[in-house]
């Protein structure tokens, strides 16, 4: 049987016509009925006539995915516990804000990145999520949330998204079909620890998304030791895909540049910050570190953060300091473990 939430909705166009005989374009009713409609059983797809209904029952299902535990924090951000059909778990965050709902997104069980201030990649990676395992958080947080409506996805949860590509760029196209999820490419965001040639890959495939890039150094040294991709893809080399993406594209990028005290926030860093980062169309969203149990960085103070952002504003960029949600529950940037058993 073929999960139809594995597939594109013009993937589900061309099996309805090449493999169950229908004309072009049926197949597209039935996205709709999925991905707009969030008809999940297929009998319930009474827009379809019976014979077409009997025959995708024959060849197709449905799959969903279960939320088994939920945490709400005091500041209304809900952290999402996923069961996946092998018995592995997920982590989401549903992120209320006064006009939007942004859910937080896994695309690996586990992460293979090993930066120093996550706690989700303390266990190594164990598998990618599926196209159809990625769709079915939005379908069970959207559940979850009731009447309010999911309006922003972010690729943020557990896991690199580049580095499960071919299945993060499918689920990208249905979230953003408008006879599918119906999103627009400016309300998803994929966030990346910079794998430099996959930024460039990206760029190629014309993928329409945000793109937000986790830097949090100016230097080799420094980055190296919170970051080991930096290794394989130095700050110099990132900086290339960066421009790159940009140029191709011409959309913005977001540079996520996390604080810690001591550590990345000097003066000197804003200003090497700035320099690298001169002729780049970008926003700098600073953030603050999120202290978990056995860290070995702090939080810097407020002020620090302000600081560094306000001499970045002196030198032309476009920065702001973002207030991390959920940290009462470990649902902040980085703190993402499901490490439930």
């Amino acid at each position: 049987m073929i999960d139809l939430k594995e597939l594109t909705p013009d993937e589900i166009d061309r099996l309805c016509a090449h493999e169950l005989g229908q004309k072009p374009g049926q197949g597209h009713r039935v996205a709709i009925q999925l991905f707009r409609k969030r008809v999940e059983d297929l009998d319930a797809m009474t827009d379809l006539n019976r014979p077409f209904r009997e025959l995708l029952k024959g060849h197709c299902a449905i799959s969903q995915l279960a939320i088994e535990r939920s945490d709400a924090a005091d500041d209304g951000t809900t952290k999402l516990l996923y069961r996946l059909g092998d018995g592995n778990s997920i982590e989401g965050v549903l992120i209320p804000g006064p006009d939007r709902l942004t859910l937080c997104v896994s695309t690996q069980v586990g992460c293979a990145s090993g930066c120093g201030f996550c706690l989700t990649g303390a266990s190594g990676l164990i598998r990618n999520l599926t196209p159809g395992e990625m769709v079915n958080q939005f379908f069970a947080a959207a559940r979850f949330a009731g009447e309010r409506p999911v309006t922003n996805i972010v690729l943020m949860g557990t896991g690199e998204p580049l580095g499960n590509y071919d299945a993060v760029r499918k689920f990208i196209q249905t979230a953003t079909d408008r006879r599918g999820l119906g999103f627009s490419p400016k309300k998803v965001t994929l966030s990346t620890c910079g794998l430099a040639p996959m930024i460039e890959r990206l760029a190629d495939d014309t993928i329409a998304v945000s793109l937000a890039v986790s830097l949090n150094a100016t230097t080799d040294a420094i980055r190296d030791r919170i970051m080991p991709v930096n290794k394989a893809y130095p700050i110099g080399r990132l900086m290339e895909a960066v421009r790159y993406y940009g140029e191709k594209t011409g959309r913005s990028v977001t540079i996520e540049y996390v604080l810690f005290k001591g550590f990345n926030d000097s003066d000197e860093d804003a200003a090497r910050l700035g320099v690298l980062l001169q002729g780049v169309t970008c926003m700098i969203n600073i953030l603050m570190f999120n202290p978990f149990p056995g860290s070995v960085y702090e939080r810097p103070d407020e002020e620090r953060a302000y600081a560094f952002r306000n001499l970045l504003l002196k030198n032309g960029h476009v920065a702001v300091v973002r207030n991390s949600m959920g940290r009462d529950i470990l649902a902040a940037c980085g703190q993402l473990r499901a490490a439930d058993k």
